[in-house]
C-alpha cells in the first residue's frame, strides 16, 4: 500500500503552473500605481469575455480534476488489493511454517514413541509422560495405540478404554492398504474417547517383515492449528483455515467462531493436489457468503494447505478516508475554480504537494504495520547517514544516534560474511529491482559478541526525477529465532543425550553412501551393536548413571573413528557405525574388533568404574543388502548372532544362514 502514485500527475501540475504563470504575467503588466477598486474587479469578473474564458477554462479543468479523482480512487482500490494479496501471501507462508513445525513435532513424537512401544511396552506410559511434559507448552496431544485388529492397546486420552474396537476409524483404515511407513493426517472427527473434535496423526507399527502390528495415533485439537488467528489484524471478516488437499476443512477460524465448517469439504477447490505450492484467488466464502481475497501455501509432506483470507470490503476500507478526502478535495477545487479561477489552480498545486506528503507518511505507516522489528531508522539516501531511534541504538548496542550505511562504515560493525549480501540487497532496493529492503546479518556488539539483526526498510521519498531521497525502516533482534532454528535442526537430526546422529540422520547418510558406492563401485560397511551388561548398571545405579555411561561410550568410540565415519545412537543402548568407504569385509571386522576392545576397557564415572562389553554385527553393501533397510536388517541379525554365541564378540552377516523367506 502506497500513496507514491498520487504524486505522479505531471499533467495536472504543469497545467497549474502555466495558469498561475499566465495570471502572474497579466498582473505584472498592470500599472503599479493604478490599483483597481473592488467594484471594478467584481465587474471585470462578469464581462462576457471573462465569463466565456472562464467557461472554457472550467470545461477543460473540471473534467481533468474529476478524472484525476476517479483515477486516484481506482488506484487506491488496486493498491489495496495488491497490498492485501502481498500481506496474505506473507501470512500464509508464516502460518504454514508454524503448522509445519507443529506437524513435524507431532510426527517426531509418533516416531520416537513407536520405537519406545516396540522396544519396551512396560515402560511405554513413562515415555508418553516424558513426551507430554516436554510438549505441554507446545503441542498438547493424546496418544492412542491400536493393535493389529484395531482395538485399543493403550491410550492416555481417557481411562478404562483398553480393548475398545476402533478399527472403523480412518486413521486405522488408511494403513491397511499400504506397506510403506508414512504419516497419515485425518479429517477432523469426534473422538469417541474424549467426545471432542480431533485431528489424528497416525503411523503404522510393523514387524521386521513389514506386517502390520498396530497403529499409533496422536490426537490434536483442530483449534490448536488456528490459535495464531488472534495475532493478525486483517479486519473483522478475516479467516484462517487449515485444509486437506482434498478440500476437507481441518480447522477454520473467523471472528467469533473457531470451528465453523470443520470437517466439511470445499467445492471447486483451487488448491488441489496438483496445484502450485502457493497461490491466491478471490471469491465468495462458501459458508458465510463474504467476498474475500485468499492466499494459500501448501504443506505437501502432510497433504495440508493453509489459507488466509481478508474481506474485500475490509481491504478497501483502509483507504476509505483517503477516498473521501479525494472527493471533498475535488468538490472544493471545483468550487474554487468556479468562483476564483486562477486561485483554484494554486489550491490544486497545494493538493498535489499534500498528496505527496501523504504518500511518504503512508509509506512509514505501512512499514510500521508490516515490520517485525521495533527499532526505527530514518536514512538520508544521498548522504547515507541513518538516524536511529533509542530502541534501534539498543539493538545495535551503540551510543551513536547517527550511523553511515555507505563505504567502510559498515565494516566495523557488520560480519564480513554478511556484508556482500547486505550491500547487494540495499543496492537492489535503491535501484528499484526489489519492492522492499530486507536483510538479515550479524553485528558486533561492544563486548565483542555477534548478534543477529533483521533490517527492513522502504523508500519513502523520491525527487522529481524519481531518484530515491529517503528511506525509513526498522531493526529487530532475531537471536532467539536463530537459536531456535539451530535447536530444531539438532532435535531433528541428533540424539538429545549423546549428541550423536539419530536414526533419521543415519538413514540419510546411509542412503547417500549407498548411492555413492553404486556409482563408484566400492563397498559400504555397517556395524550394529549394543552394550552387554548395560541393564545392570541402570538397575543398580539408576538411569542418570546409565545416561552418563552412554555419553562416555559415545565420546570414546567417536574419538576412534575417521571424520568421514558416522557413529549414531538408534536406541536405548544400541549404536550403529557407518563406514561409507570400505575396501573389504576384513577391514570392517577390524574396525568392529577395535570398537569391542574400546568397550572392554573400564569406564570411570567419578568413584564408579563400569565394566561392560558389546555384541557387534557387521554387514557389507552390496554383499549383505542392496538398500539401506536390508543392510540395517542384516547388521541387526549379525548382532543377535553374536549375542546367541555368548556376547562380547563380533559376527559378520555373510556367515549367517539367511531366513527361509529370503531363501525362497
Amino acid at each position: 500500500m502506497s500513496f507514491a502514485g498520487a504524486s505522479k500527475t505531471p499533467g495536472f501540475a504543469s497545467i497549474c503552473h502555466v495558469s498561475v504563470a499566465a495570471s502572474s504575467s497579466s498582473m505584472s503588466t498592470s500599472s503599479p500605481t493604478t490599483k483597481p477598486s473592488l467594484r471594478t474587479r467584481v465587474a471585470n469578473l462578469f464581462r462576457p469575455r471573462v465569463l466565456r474564458d472562464l467557461a472554457i477554462y472550467l470545461a477543460f479543468m473540471l473534467p481533468l480534476v474529476w478524472g484525476l479523482v476517479a483515477v486516484e480512487q481506482s488506484r487506491f482500490a488496486s493498491i489495496a488489493e495488491a497490498g492485501s494479496m502481498r500481506d496474505l501471501r506473507n501470512y500464509a507462508r508464516v502460518f504454514t511454517e508454524e503448522v509445519r513445525a507443529t506437524a513435524g513435532i507431532i510426527d517426531l513424537s509418533l516416531i520416537q514413541l513407536r520405537s519406545a512401544w516396540q522396544r519396551d511396552r512396560a515402560g511405554f506410559p513413562q515415555a508418553v509422560g516424558e513426551n507430554a511434559r516436554y510438549l505441554r507448552n507446545r503441542v498438547p496431544i493424546f496418544i492412542t495405540v491400536l493393535d493389529a485388529t484395531g482395538k485399543i492397546a493403550y491410550t492416555n486420552a481417557a481411562p478404562a478404554h483398553e480393548g475398545l474396537d476402533l478399527s472403523n476409524m480412518a486413521g486405522y483404515q488408511a494403513h491397511l492398504g499400504i506397506s510403506d511407513d508414512r504419516v497419515y493426517v485425518s479429517r477432523p472427527v469426534i473422538c469417541p474417547l474424549t467426545n471432542s473434535w480431533t485431528v489424528q496423526f497416525t503411523r503404522s507399527i510393523r514387524d521386521g517383515q513389514g506386517r502390520l502390528q498396530g497403529v499409533m495415533i496422536a490426537g490434536v485439537s483442530p483449534d490448536y492449528f488456528v490459535r495464531f488467528y488472534e495475532d493478525i489484524d486483517l479486519g473483522p471478516h478475516a479467516s484462517v483455515s487449515l485444509i486437506r488437499t482434498d478440500g476437507a476443512i481441518i480447522a477454520r477460524s473467523t471472528r467469533g467462531s473457531a470451528s465453523h465448517g470443520m470437517g466439511q469439504v470445499l467445492k471447486d477447490n483451487p488448491h488441489s493436489p496438483h496445484s502450485p505450492v502457493t497461490g491466491s484467488f478471490r471469491r465468495f466464502g462458501q459458508f458465510d457468503g463474504v467476498e474475500r481475497l485468499y492466499a494459500w501455501h501448501k504443506l505437501s509432506d502432510y497433504g495440508m494447505v493453509v489459507t488466509v483470507g481478508e474481506a474485500v470490503q475490509d481491504a478497501q476500507a483502509r483507504f476509505a478516508q483517503q477516498r473521501d478526502a479525494l472527493t471533498w478535495v475535488g468538490a472544493a477545487v471545483s468550487l474554487v475554480l468556479t468562483l476564483l479561477g486562477w486561485a483554484a489552480l494554486g489550491a490544486t498545486e497545494r493538493r498535489r504537494r499534500a498528496l505527496k506528503a501523504l504518500a511518504a507518511a503512508e509509506a512509514r505507516w505501512k512499514l510500521a504495520l508490516t515490520a517485525t522489528g521495533d527499532g526505527v531508522w530514518d536514512c538520508d539516501v544521498v548522504t547515507g547517514l541513518a538516524t536511529l531511534s533509542a530502541r534501534a541504538q539498543m539493538i545495535l548496542d551503540t551510543e551513536r544516534s547517527v550511523i553511515s550505511w555507505y563505504g567502510s562504515a559498515l565494516d566495523a560493525i557488520v560480519h564480513h560474511e554478511d556484508l556482500p549480501q547486505l550491500r547487494a540487497q540495499l543496492r537492489s532496493h535503491l535501484a528499484g529491482r526489489s519492492q522492499d529492503f530486507a536483510a538479515e546479518f550479524r553485528v558486533r556488539k561492544r563486548d565483542g559478541q555477534w548478534s543477529w539483526i533483521d533490517a527492513r526498510g522502504t523508500i519513502s521519498e523520491r525527487d522529481e526525477l524519481g531518484q530515491p531521497m529517503r528511506m525509513v525502516g526498522t531493526f529487530s533482534n532475531i537471536d532467539a529465532r536463530k537459536l531456535e532454528e539451530v535447536r530444531m535442526r539438532r532435535m531433528a537430526h541428533e540424539d538429545a543425550l549423546t549428541g550423536l546422529p539419530n536414526r533419521v540422520l543415519l538413514d540419510d547418510r546411509l542412503r547417500q553412501a549407498i548411492r555413492a558406492a553404486s556409482r563408484h563401485g566400492h563397498k559400504v560397511a555397517l556395524i550394529y551393536f549394543d552394550l552387554d551388561r548395560f541393564k545392570p548398571v541402570n538397575d543398580t545405579h539408576g538411569h542418570a548413571v546409565g545416561d552418563r555411561l552412554l555419553q562416555l561410550v559415545a565420546r570414546r568410540l567417536r574419538a576412534g573413528l575417521r571424520d568421514a565415519d558416522t557413529l549414531a545412537r538408534v536406541g536405548g543402548d544400541e549404536f550403529v557405525v557407518l563406514l561409507p568407504r570400505c575396501d573389504a569385509p576384513a577391514d570392517a571386522v577390524k574396525v568392529a574388533e577395535n570398537i569391542l576392545y574400546q568397550l572392554n576397557q573400564p569406564f570411570e564415572d567419578g568413584e564408579l568404574v563400569h565394566r561392560i562389553s558389546g555384541s557387534l554385527g557387521v554387514a557389507m553393501f552390496p554383499d549383505d543388502g542392496t538398500d539401506a533397510e536390508e543392510l540395517l536388517r542384516a547388521a541387526d541379525l549379525a548382532m543377535y548372532e553374536a549375542k546367541s554365541h555368548g556376547r562380547n564378540r563380533v559376527s559378520s552377516a555373510h556367515r549367517i544362514e539367511p531366513p527361509l523367506h529370503r531363501q525362497a
